[in-house]
């Protein structure tokens, strides 16, 4: 897969998720007012989720003891959220297809973001 302008090639083999290099990209200013509004569209969905599970788990609690579970449950949830929203426009691309396979994001929340971006994002989320 060739991405437009950048003269970078990839390869289904060569290619992995976690070590690309995603630098190549540039963001317009439309482009990273669409990412900015998918991205807290994602974050907010998220959040939603986590505070309905805190909740189910209060309601709950029938031993005392079991309190300190929430303080872990919340402690877990907020390290993977603090790992999973990273905003640099470096990563945002393997950021968009991390939220696009959990389903916190559609593809036509990423609409109006240009060929080179979307072909990168689809192509990672095979």
């Amino acid at each position: 897969m060739h991405i437009q302008g950048t003269g970078i090639i990839f390869h289904q083999s060569m290619l992995n998720f976690k070590t690309m290099n995603l630098k190549v990209f540039n963001w317009s200013p439309e482009e990273k007012k669409i990412a900015r509004i998918a991205f807290e569209k994602a974050y907010k969905k998220e959040m939603s989720e986590i505070k309905n599970e805190l909740e189910n788990r209060i309601k709950n609690i029938d031993e005392l003891q079991k309190v300190w579970s929430i303080n872990d449950f919340l402690n877990k949830r907020r390290n993977e959220v603090d790992k999973k929203y990273d905003y640099r426009y470096s990563v945002l691309i393997s950021v968009f297809v991390r939220l696009l396979s959990e389903g916190y994001i559609e593809e036509k929340d990423l609409a109006g973001l240009s060929e080179d971006k979307l072909d990168a994002i689809k192509f990672l989320s095979q």
